[in-house]
């Protein structure tokens, strides 16, 4: 379930939310062109959520984005 940039996750009986970041958010975060993570999305590189025609992309895939060193 999504709730205004946030995505929850039940696990076991523990509730989880996570935040979810645009496109342009996570440009900004990494130092790269919000074209350029487009491109990575689609060729499947970076993991996304698709609400509607909107891209979000979760805490965790940014976390794993900026340790694999995907970020410039």
């Amino acid at each position: 379930m999504t709730t205004a940039g946030m995505k929850t996750t039940a696990n076991s009986r523990d509730l989880i939310v996570e935040p979810l970041f645009t496109v342009d958010q996570l440009a900004g975060t990494v130092g790269r062109s919000h074209w350029t993570l487009r491109r990575d999305i689609k060729a499947g590189r970076i993991r996304c959520v698709r609400i509607g025609r909107a891209l979000r992309i979760e805490a965790s895939e940014v976390r794993r984005i900026m340790t694999e060193g995907l970020a410039v």
